[in-house]
């Protein structure tokens, strides 16, 4: 009979193929899933700057109307057209570069870049303004399909 004297101490064993990209697979998974996790993390912050900021300059917009119902309504209520309020605090076409502002509520042509527009409700109730502001969302999508912001004033007398 013939036993082997042959041990295994004397052999080394290193990883397979087959082990080691195993490994590199579990471990791009999760280094992919942490960029994915922070990457809509980062976005979902970036949306809600804007969101504040926008907000911030629509309240800014609506104090100004405001000032001017206060002052003068006879202005405010000769405005058919989408208008805005300037920097001066004078009232101006919706389609003005003026109505084209900033972080900092000052007019721009840099993103981001915040359009403001105010409406009378001539229909509904003639009292009330419908300010809209829209902007470009962090995904780069502009128009329709950006961010949109809507508020309401109603003026009482």
């Amino acid at each position: 009979m013939f036993v082997s004297t042959i041990s295994s101490q004397g052999r080394q064993r290193g990883d397979t193929l087959v082990e080691v990209l195993i490994a590199i697979a579990v471990v791009t998974l999760v280094l992919g899933g942490a960029y994915v996790t922070t990457n809509r993390s980062l976005l979902a912050t970036r949306s809600a700057q804007e969101r504040g900021n926008a907000l911030k300059n629509a309240e800014s917009q609506i104090e100004q109307l405001k000032g001017l119902v206060a002052s003068s309504s006879d202005t405010v209520f000769a405005a058919s057209v989408p208008f805005c309020i300037s920097s001066s605090g004078s009232i101006v076409s919706d389609s003005s570069p003026e109505c084209t502002v900033g972080t900092n509520g000052s007019p721009t042509t840099t993103e981001p870049a915040f359009h403001l527009s105010i409406t009378r409700d001539v229909v509904g109730d003639p009292n009330t303004f419908v300010l809209t502001e829209t902007w470009t969302d962090v995904g780069g999508q502009g128009g329709a399909s950006g961010d949109r912001l809507q508020l309401r004033y109603r003026l009482y007398e």
